[in-house]
């Protein structure tokens, strides 16, 4: 009789070579439900934003169909991630930048581009930009979902307000169009007491 599972190995977003012991007849979509009860940290309310790929594969694969249907086998590499393509980039820069929050002294190290500062929303494109979640903070809740975001430029970083109704200021001054940020900047989101310090290695 043929053996009803199989073993495959997937990357979940950053974790990579997952082996996971699947049954054949299962479709690609119940694999991302278990993945989502698996993984405590993904938003399982919206299973639809995430897809799986067949690794350096464009396309997802129909999330209707079997294992067995897909002809996926043991050496198949799989990718889970989100079902659209990430707005989100690399940082290609010199040197590190961080955002030292000041009563929390907690350290957000900017990774990627636009790094959001605000909370977390339930579309997971927004999630998946969000650097500096303001939710974990005392005072997290003024602050906006899209506040204000980072990006770089030519070893350069900058900062802009998205929040019109709710302010971003640089250095006491409020913030009305995007500015170029110098290590020591200190930035306060909003009308809480949360203040950042920008600084680059």
């Amino acid at each position: 009789m043929e053996e009803e599972y199989i073993l495959v190995t997937i990357d979940v977003f950053d974790q990579k070579g997952n082996q996971a012991k699947v049954r054949k007849n299962m479709t690609i979509g119940g694999v991302i439900e278990e993945i989502l009860r698996e993984f405590d940290d993904l938003d399982r309310r919206i299973p639809n934003a995430y897809a799986i790929y067949l690794k350096n594969h464009p396309q997802p694969l129909d999330r209707n169909r079997t294992l067995s249907q897909l002809d996926i086998q043991p050496r198949d590499e799989l990718e889970f991630r989100y079902a659209r393509r990430s707005q989100r980039e690399s940082l290609l820069v010199d040197r590190k930048a961080y955002l030292h929050e000041e009563s929390s002294r907690l350290v957000f190290e900017l990774r990627w581009q636009p790094a959001l500062i605000g909370r977390p929303d339930a579309d997971p494109s927004h999630n998946e930009l969000l650097a500096v979640n303001c939710e974990q903070l005392p005072d997290g809740l003024r602050v906006s979902r899209r506040h204000a975001q980072i990006t770089a430029d030519r070893g350069d970083f900058y900062i802009e307000s998205l929040s019109p109704n709710n302010p971003t200021y640089l250095n006491e001054d409020e913030l009305f169009d995007r500015q170029k940020l110098l290590s020591g900047d200190r930035i306060r989101v909003g009308r809480s007491q949360i203040t950042f310090v920008f600084v680059q290695e």
